[in-house]
């Protein structure tokens, strides 16, 4: 493979060289935009951004009724979690909860997420409820609970479900992070102002001094001086 000429290589150099050179000569212009997108960021996420809290409740999926229970039975009963989450999911359960509470109208604008999800891969699963307010977190868990258990043992035909941890929450928000989020807008704001930079500097085509000419590839023929001509 052959190897690059040496006009190319100091080329390549010059303009990472200058590049690096605009980006420190415009130190203050990134400096600014890391604090102004940082201001922004904490402003936004303090005072606009709707917070959102979650509350969590727990529930254990039995095999059934018998007088011995084998290894079998509670692994058959852990692989039932996943079909349980659908059911507890599903528009039967959840309509009766928007009726429960009186929320058919405003149910899907405060309520954000319902998941359900198995503890450590075993029987016991998490029911958790992401809403715009605690207590309607908290509401909504705890009439999950109350009313899923009859609607999945009557469509599974098998086993039981039984509440080992009441709907409980810490009362503090899990989104937004302020912190985290203001530090992200403020280096998302100095990598926007390094990227204008940069690009304003490729988007120059002038020649402005003789380097420019000869990484352009053409011949200097003359330099005209320029000087200043004294008052007399």
């Amino acid at each position: 493979m052959s190897e690059l000429s040496p006009m190319v290589q100091s080329s390549d150099y010059i303009d990472l060289r200058e590049t690096a050179e605009a980006l420190i000569s415009h130190w203050a212009w990134i400096l600014g935009a890391f604090f102004i997108f940082a201001l922004i960021g904490y402003l936004y996420f303090s005072f606009a951004a709707t917070p959102l809290y979650e509350a969590d409740a727990m529930m254990i999926v039995n095999p059934g009724k018998r007088e011995y229970v084998t290894s079998d039975q509670i692994n058959s009963a852990a692989k039932l979690v996943d079909t349980y989450s659908v059911i507890i999911t599903s528009d039967t359960v959840m309509d009766s909860v928007k009726t429960e509470l009186d929320m058919q109208e405003d149910f899907d604008e405060r309520v954000r997420e319902v998941t359900v999800s198995d503890v450590n891969h075993t029987q016991i699963m998490r029911i958790a409820v992401t809403a715009t307010d605690q207590e309607t977190a908290l509401r909504v868990c705890e009439k999950i609970t109350e009313l899923s258990p009859p609607v999945i043992v009557n469509a599974v035909k098998a086993g039981s479900v039984e509440l080992i941890s009441r709907a409980s929450g810490t009362g503090l928000s899990i989104w937004p992070d302020v912190k985290k989020y203001t530090l992200y807008s403020a280096v998302a704001g100095g990598f926007l102002a390094a990227a204008v930079i940069i690009l304003i500097k490729l988007m120059n085509n002038k020649v402005r001094d003789e380097k420019d000419i000869l990484q352009a590839d053409l011949v200097i023929l003359g330099a005209i001086p320029s000087y200043e001509r004294e008052e007399r």
